[in-house]
């Protein structure tokens, strides 16, 4: 007894003294915190970090928290975007450490063979440019704005000289999914059009998908459009500022608690109608035009494995005329868009991880016109609630799984109006309509061999309008009979589901060189209702319906990736067919304002694109920048238009080229060009004229006359060939300072040789030789800029 007391003994000594070592040794252990980020100041997740040969990763917040004997300790950060960093530390007490990594932009001398995303990443059709390119090159009036350089890639077009839309493989602006930290903003544009509404300095990258959509992306058949926001600084407050010839910007950024919390606000206002009013007041009066953005974002790091984002977003345009003169017509329209949006990220464990989020999205637009004793007013929007989780599980290294689910709650307004006729008012107030969206998706992305990569995936919609609302009852032929059937709130008007596969194949030649083809099936619920001929914004955005069916697209792409001379050059070549179902367009004079029967103004049919899109790209070295040329094809098909043969879709543009440079003069000089050229625009003009007696004028015993227009075919003329060069020179007086303060000259040149393209065509009779000739309007000459910034 008193032996097995004994041996009990000695085991709980011997376990004590070992708890007790324990204990000591790990109290004599420090914490070691790494925060990595780049020399853009922005956080960098997944870098790989060797601690005294300890293989470690930064987690999203771009931080790694370890555990270390004090002492001397070795750090080497690596990632294959930015230069290797290696040092050593002699530490004693807790310690919080700051890497940076530069971005790789020059290697000289260097000899190590990597593969690039180009070859190795199994996704066709996409495309990135860094905030840091976004502000290197040429843009008019000196205003920064990334819709406006992503129409220099392959495969994407814009409307013409000042247009706002973005057309990619043939498809309509409305069929891109813009996403503002993945949140969808319906109207992107500022100034109807002329820029967009996305501030550069507030911007971290922008993301383009052509093709291979990814299941996770619904709701529009073109193309996915990924706008980054930065994070703010988490050790510092910073200040940028910046003057333009047409607006001025402001940012703040920096911790709220260091290292945990940040905050970032960028803010933009154009300034001309202050500026003017002051020296043609009376010129002026009542007239002017502004628009203001901001944008906010909000970062708070809990821990290592959850972070939450709070973004924010407000764009407003403000357009007013008055003119006293004759009837005194007036004219005031102000629209924008409002974004909230709370995100919590969160890595449950290694291989598992979600972001989830809640979003409000908002776009109104408010227009006033008439004449001194008639007056209108037309308002219309969109508001969305909306729930989204993604989740990524890396079981394997052969093997990730993607799944989610969306649901967003739809309430359109497709236009609320008033007349005043001297004393008496008439109130017009159509239903608002109501919709819900959902979607769930899984993918699979799996190596099948190691050269072949699978990525596939499912993607489930479902889209139901629903009441309270009264629709009109339609006769046999499409005309209204009078009456309304009324649903309650909730209540079905029209449900649509519909399975969308999709699936992307990588087969990996070598290190340097790929494979790829891609089909995906896309289907979109919301379709854009939009007239040319309106004389002021009138954008209305309509749910699908008995009438309106969701709009389809099949798009099949395959593709050549290579990379040569150590991944200095990426060249791509892609081909692809996509195949357009239910497409909208409105009948000749289609009344949008204030109609009830909006949906009888409509017509659909069909439509296909394809081409060849060639893009080569230096990455690396002194003079960077790329070539992209893109040969296509874009036509509609409708049965009420053009004898139901196909025609040419308006921005159908057989040849698109685009050239852009970029190169250090000097250590404060750099110079950028840009040079684009393509094919002119469809369009259609009439083939002849006759003239009608419209009635006889008793006062001046004359007869009255009106042309009348005849027309052949759809767009079956086309606008000069489009090309325009335009260069700029960024000028940093001291680039090396060590100082908080620093600035820094942008000066451009928009359309350098003076390219008259013209903006749009009109017919007009000479009276002179009795025929009636086309005359070209023309927007934009030689436009030189300066722009001023700052940061401190």
């Amino acid at each position: 007894m008193r032996t097995s007391c004994m041996i009990k003994y000695r085991f709980a000594l011997m376990f004590i003294c070992i708890i007790f070592s324990y204990v000591n040794s790990f109290a004599q252990q420090i914490s070691v915190k790494i925060i990595v980020k780049d020399n853009g100041e922005q956080l960098l997740p997944n870098v790989s970090l060797s601690l005294n040969d300890k293989k470690l990763k930064s987690d999203t917040a771009g931080t790694v928290v370890h555990l270390l004997n004090p002492g001397k300790i070795n750090i080497t950060a690596s990632t294959v975007n930015h230069y290797s960093f290696s040092q050593s530390f002699v530490l004693t007490t807790d310690t919080t450490l700051q890497l940076v990594l530069k971005q790789r932009q020059s290697l000289l001398n260097t000899v190590v063979v990597r593969s690039s995303k180009n070859v190795s990443v199994n996704q066709m059709g996409v495309q990135t440019i860094s905030a840091e390119v976004l502000r290197k090159l040429p843009v008019i009036f000196g205003e920064i704005d990334p819709l406006k350089t992503i129409t220099l890639l392959p495969g994407i077009k814009n409307g013409g000289e000042g247009g706002g839309g973005v057309y990619v493989r043939g498809g309509g602006p409305d069929q891109n999914l813009i996403l503002l930290d993945g949140v969808n903003v319906y109207n992107p544009n500022h100034l109807l059009g002329f820029f967009s509404v996305f501030n550069g300095d507030a911007i971290k990258s922008i993301e383009v998908l052509k093709s291979g959509f990814p299941a996770e992306y619904g709701g529009r058949l073109s193309s996915v459009i990924n706008i980054n926001s930065r994070d703010g600084d988490m050790q510092k407050i910073k200040t940028t500022a910046g003057i333009g010839l047409i607006s001025s910007k402001l940012g703040l950024e920096g911790p709220i608690i260091k290292n945990k919390a940040s905050f970032i606000i960028n803010a933009r206002r154009t300034y001309i109608d202050q500026v003017a009013k002051p020296f043609a007041k009376e010129r002026i009066g009542g007239n002017g035009y502004f628009f203001y953005d901001i944008n906010a974002r909000g970062t708070y790091i809990i821990n290592k494995k959850n972070r939450l984002n709070l973004n924010f977003f407000n764009g407003v345009d403000e357009f007013t005329f008055s003119n006293k003169e004759g009837a005194g017509r007036t004219f005031n329209t102000n629209w924008g868009n409002k974004i909230g949006a709370l995100q919590w990220e969160q890595k449950i464990n290694n291989n598992l991880s979600h972001t989830t989020g809640v979003v409000y999205n908002r776009f109104k637009l408010d227009s006033r016109f008439g004449f001194s004793t008639l007056q209108f007013l037309f308002t219309s929007g969109l508001k969305d609630w909306q729930f989204k989780s993604d989740w990524n599980l890396k079981k394997y290294d052969w093997l990730k799984l993607k799944w989610g689910v969306q649901y967003i709650n739809h309430t359109f307004k497709p236009g609320a109006g008033g007349v005043t006729a001297g004393v008496t008012s008439f109130e017009t107030i159509l239903q608002n309509k109501n919709a819900h969206e959902l979607a769930g998706y899984v993918s699979a992305d799996v190596d099948l061999l190691p050269e072949l990569n699978m990525i596939a995936g499912v993607r489930y919609s479902y889209f139901n309008q629903v009441g309270p609302t009264e629709e009109d009852i339609y006769d046999g032929d499409g005309f209204p009979t009078g009456e309304k059937v009324k649903y309650t709130k909730g209540q079905s008007l029209a449900q649509y589901q519909n399975p969308e596969p999709r699936i992307s194949l990588r087969w990996k030649l070598n290190e340097k060189s790929s494979i790829k083809l891609s089909y995906a099936n896309t289907i979109q619920y919301l379709q854009l209702a939009t007239t040319s001929n309106a004389s002021f914004p009138s954008d209305l955005w309509l749910p699908a319906s008995k009438r309106i069916k969701p709009g389809r697209a099949n798009q099949v792409s395959a593709g050549y990736f290579k990379n040569f001379k150590n991944n200095t050059y990426e060249f791509s070549a892609e081909v692809y067919y996509k195949s357009l179902g239910n497409q909208l367009e409105f009948k000749p004079g289609a009344n949008l304002l204030l109609n009830a029967n909006l949906e009888n103004e409509m017509i659909f049919g069909t439509g296909k694109a394809y081409g060849l899109e060639l893009f080569l790209n230096k990455k690396l070295g002194k003079l960077t920048g790329w070539i992209g040329y893109t040969l296509s094809r874009s036509e509609r098909t409708f049965d009420a238009i053009n004898g139901g043969k196909a025609f040419p879709y308006r921005y159908d543009r057989t040849h698109d080229l685009s050239i852009v440079g970029n190169y250090p003069l000097s250590k404060k000089w750099e110079a950028s060009a840009v040079f684009v050229y393509g094919t002119g625009n469809a369009l259609t003009l009439p083939t002849g004229r006759f003239t009608y007696n419209l009635s006889y004028n008793t006062t001046e015993r004359q007869p009255i006359f009106t042309n009348i227009n005849v027309y052949d075919k759809i767009n079956d003329f086309r606008m000069p060939a489009y090309h325009r060069l335009d260069i700029s020179f960024a000028y940093t007086r001291k680039p090396n300072t060590t100082r908080r303060y620093k600035s820094s000259w942008n000066f451009g040149i928009y359309n350098v040789y003076n390219r008259y393209n013209p903006f749009f065509i009109y017919l007009s009779a000479d009276e002179g030789t009795q025929k009636v000739v086309g005359k070209k309007v023309y927007l934009f000459p030689i436009v030189p800029s300066v722009t001023w910034n700052v940061k401190f």
